[in-house]
């Protein structure tokens, strides 16, 4: 008797021990800090935790601009951005265990870290802030530069920089993991040069035959290091999404389609998928195409209802179709208007709001096209949808805009905009004599080809 009660007391110290055990296993990190300004307004200002450019966890701020969250689930990728606003976004390692304390900065470099676990973090700071300060800095002249003088001025200040992860004394696979994002943002920097050579010189590169030689041996079908790495991930997603530089090119949609559908790796062709339901519009023959496309490789069922009602909307808004109608827009003029009011004239309608720079751009070949076109059968209809009625009247005024000027109460959340599917501006739109669709994404005013197409409608 005396041994199975020995017996059944060591199983209970066993026991014990196991649940204390448990009980230290850590399975989360904590977040604490203090944010680089707190918002004047008042308002619930929160921080974005970002991972592979996705919002997983929404952290609150407090009225005197602190914060404190915990962090769960972290698997195997630890990388992650804290973003205040546009202008801080800090990079951040964690791992179960980490109690990190940050004060945010606009300049990243003055961020301060501290508490258990934040080396990697530290460094991701300094990395970042390296970039910042070597390459991208506004004294810097590395684009204005030669291409080879270029590529071996970047080389060093990359090889800088490894001397600095080197420093710290990271494991193997920290270190790993680093070295292959400095490669792919080296090759990014190659890619950009071109450009940004043309941008601050006004001359274009003539490139030396091997000057892209590190970017011709990457394998974009990595699913491991586009988990993993953002550079890596940028590179991808720049190279596939060259080939839909032009939305209205439905060969290069269907290259784009075919070559993405090509990878092996599930994560990759989710990603790219993901941002091509902005594609569907009533003016592409390849809607149902693109609509396939996202619904074979998207899992996220919030981007495939996207892009349904996307897809819904543009098949509505065929050539002949009825409009969608809008009623009683506040006129700037004074009164309302509605659609119907313009039966029995081409109807050239304008989607815009003020704080829009296309838009804007747009203006004086709008009211060069209204003086072409004055004391015809055309009505020129520019709905706004600001959301500061003031300021709309404002410019409207101060602008001397023509045609019929109307606002849109809800913005984008009007029944016409949401019927039109409109997601950016400037739209422009036709509709006929009879209040039936011409095209839904129309040309723009300084367009070459919307004079001989107002003019073929007035001759029906």
């Amino acid at each position: 008797m005396k041994k199975i009660v020995t017996s059944i007391a060591v199983i209970s110290l066993l026991a014990a021990c196991g649940e204390k055990a448990a009980e230290g296993k850590v399975d989360y990190a904590v977040l604490s800090g203090k944010v680089s300004s707190v918002d004047a307004k008042g308002e619930n200002q929160k921080l974005l935790l970002l991972q592979n450019d996705e919002v997983v966890k929404e952290i609150p701020v407090q009225a005197d601009g602190t914060f404190r969250d915990t962090i769960r689930e972290i698997g195997d990728n630890h990388f992650y951005y804290l973003v205040e606003n546009p202008a801080v976004q800090t990079p951040l390692y964690l791992a179960n265990g980490t109690n990190m304390e940050l004060t945010l900065n606009e300049e990243v470099s003055k961020t301060m870290v501290s508490g258990s676990q934040t080396k990697q973090t530290q460094y991701l700071i300094e990395r970042n802030s390296f970039i910042n300060d070597r390459i991208n800095g506004a004294d810097s002249n590395l684009f204005g530069q030669k291409p080879q003088e270029f590529k071996e001025n970047v080389k060093a200040f990359f090889a800088e920089l490894d001397k600095k992860l080197k420093a710290y004394g990271f494991d193997e696979e920290f270190v790993k993991n680093q070295e292959k994002w400095t490669n792919y943002k080296f090759v990014e920097y190659l890619t950009i040069f071109p450009t940004y050579h043309r941008y601050t010189s006004g001359d274009e590169a003539i490139l030396p035959d091997d000057f892209y030689a590190e970017r011709d041996g990457i394998d974009y079908d990595n699913a491991e290091e586009f988990r993993t790495i953002d550079t890596y991930r940028d590179l991808v997603r720049s190279k596939f999404y060259t080939i839909i530089n032009n939305p209205n090119d439905a060969e290069n949609i269907k290259k784009f389609i075919s070559e993405v559908n090509a990878l092996k790796s599930d994560n990759i062709r989710a990603d790219l998928a993901k941002g091509t339901f902005q594609l569907i519009s009533p003016s592409s023959t390849v809607n149902k195409e693109i609509f396939d496309f996202i619904n074979k490789n998207v899992t996220d069922e919030k981007v495939k209802e996207a892009a349904k009602k996307a897809y819904d909307v543009a098949t509505k808004l065929t050539s002949g179709s009825p409009s969608p109608k809008f009623s009683n827009y506040e006129n700037f003029n004074g009164g309302t208007t509605s659609l119907d009011d313009f039966k029995g004239k081409v109807t050239y309608i304008d989607i815009w709001a003020t704080w829009c720079l296309p838009c804007r751009g747009e203006i004086p070949a709008l009211k060069e096209l209204e003086k072409k076109f004055h004391g015809k059968d055309v009505a020129f209809v520019s709905i706004s949808i600001d959301q500061n009625k003031d300021e709309w009247k404002e410019f409207v005024k101060s602008e001397d805009l023509k045609g019929v000027q109307l606002f849109a109460e809800n913005a984008f959340e009007s029944q016409f905009i949401q019927d039109y599917g409109i997601r950016q501006i400037p739209t422009f739109i036709i509709i006929d004599k009879e209040g039936k669709i011409v095209n839904a994404d129309a040309p723009r005013p300084s367009s070459d080809e919307i004079t001989g197409l107002l003019e073929g409608l007035l001759k029906k």
